[in-house]
């Protein structure tokens, strides 16, 4: 039983590092430009998906098939009166009643300054989808009575390679 649990240790070892390292290969990138409101984003060129159950999400995209890392943006109406610290609560929301997440929780969350200069608001979630442990990353800006959302999630961490992209969101 002992070598069993051993081996099968070794084995989810040995695939979360194969996921690492192919999430990691993130110097081929492109630029993603929307219209109304008008932004960019540095995206990496990963295989498009379809829609997620968001009908808000405007992009999406994972390094291969079946990869539970994941790139989203989404454009929404801006509730009236909504603030950048409730942000992270409607997300967490979200992540129990739209994806049926389980232990969902804020790392952390706060203002930032993106490299242009916008006022940003920037949080991690720490969740579970099934059995597996995901983290999401996400970037907030409000323009035009439109709130931008770029998340990356991954399996067990978000690592700086990753977060580039949600921080390289550039207002026009």
């Amino acid at each position: 039983m002992r070598a069993i649990l051993k081996g099968a240790v070794l084995l989810f070892i040995f695939i979360m590092t194969l996921s690492v390292m192919s999430c990691a290969k993130t110097g081929d990138t492109e630029l993603f430009v929307h219209k109304s409101p008008d932004f960019t984003l540095t995206v990496p060129k990963w295989v498009d998906q379809k829609a997620s159950q968001d009908p808000n999400n405007i992009f999406r995209r994972r390094p291969y098939s079946g990869s539970a890392t994941t790139i989203d943006v989404a454009v929404k109406d801006l509730p009236v009166g909504r603030t950048y610290s409730e942000t992270p609560t409607a997300f967490k929301n979200s992540i129990e009643n739209l994806w049926k997440g389980s232990d969902v929780k804020i790392l952390y969350e706060r203002e930032i300054k993106l490299k242009d200069g916008t006022q940003a608001y920037e949080f991690e979630v720490k969740w579970k989808y099934e059995i597996w442990p995901l983290r999401s990353y996400a970037v907030i800006v409000f323009k035009d009575n439109k709130a931008i959302l770029a998340v990356v999630t991954s399996l067990l961490w978000v690592g700086d390679s990753l977060k580039q992209f949600p921080l390289s969101l550039t207002l026009k």
